[in-house]
């Protein structure tokens, strides 16, 4: 489930290039690398960002729902509406992490 910078609009691709500043405050590498996004999307005006936590039971989740809030907001075009949709299926797994945080975290 891996998204693919290149397979994305330029509004989405925006999005994915904001998404990469929210960092996941208990594992200090950003959501786009750690494989938290799901999907990026937009449709009549309404960009959905699809993306899950590291647990169900992630303590920082209100945080990392308004880092993203934030970071999207910023670069959205005028009259775009943001609708984030948290999922929990599949399950996050550190699998999911590109090479690169792998190996930054020791993970390879």
């Amino acid at each position: 489930m891996t998204l693919i910078f290149d397979q994305l609009n330029p509004d989405e691709q925006r999005i994915y290039t904001a998404l990469q500043s929210v960092i996941d405050p208990e594992i200090g590498e950003n959501l786009i690398d750690l494989g938290l996004i799901y999907g990026i999307n937009i449709h009549d005006h309404i960009a959905t960002v699809t993306f899950t936590m590291t647990s169900y039971a992630c303590p920082m989740s209100e945080m990392v729902i308004e880092s993203i809030e934030d970071a999207v907001n910023k670069v959205l075009s005028e009259g775009m509406e943001l609708d984030l949709h948290l999922v929990w299926e599949p399950a996050w797994d550190p699998a999911m992490m590109c090479e690169q945080a792998k190996r930054r975290l020791g993970w390879d």
